[in-house]
């Protein structure tokens, strides 16, 4: 055996058994956002916008009570408690894409403007005259 030592991951695990044998960690990526987990529920984009409109509006104290409530349709406790929880841990990324579902991002312009000095022929006529009349 070598006496180099492992490479060292993860927070001084070494990366070396994989998913087959740690299957339990299959599946715990990133966490969705809001907007795709509401389309999995079958919600269309117009709901969502006009959820995330109308409870963006509300105090938390309100969107406590929406969370709360039994009459409230899911789409509204979804959207509500996604609020609360951002603003419980401070995760403004939350509310970023909540806002930018609801009014969009700021469109973004390019400058791609770029100067010819002199154009390369992409082949050499004059060559390929003499290779043809020889």
């Amino acid at each position: 055996m070598s006496d180099k030592p492992k490479k060292v991951y993860f927070g001084g695990k070494a990366n070396t058994n994989g998913f087959a044998q740690n299957p339990q960690n299959i599946g715990k990526g990133r966490p969705k956002k809001i907007y795709t987990v509401l389309k999995a529920k079958g919600y269309n984009k117009a709901d969502i916008k006009a959820a995330l409109g109308e409870l963006g509006t509300y105090s938390l104290k309100e969107l406590r009570e929406v969370i709360k409530s039994d009459k409230m349709p899911i789409i509204a406790r979804i959207v509500a408690k996604a609020f609360v929880q951002a603003y419980d841990s401070g995760d403004w990324a939350k509310v970023k894409d909540i806002i930018e579902h609801q009014i969009g991002k700021p469109t973004q312009s390019i400058d791609n403007t770029h100067q010819v000095v002199q154009e390369q022929p992409l082949f050499d006529l004059d060559a390929l005259n003499k290779d043809k009349d020889n």
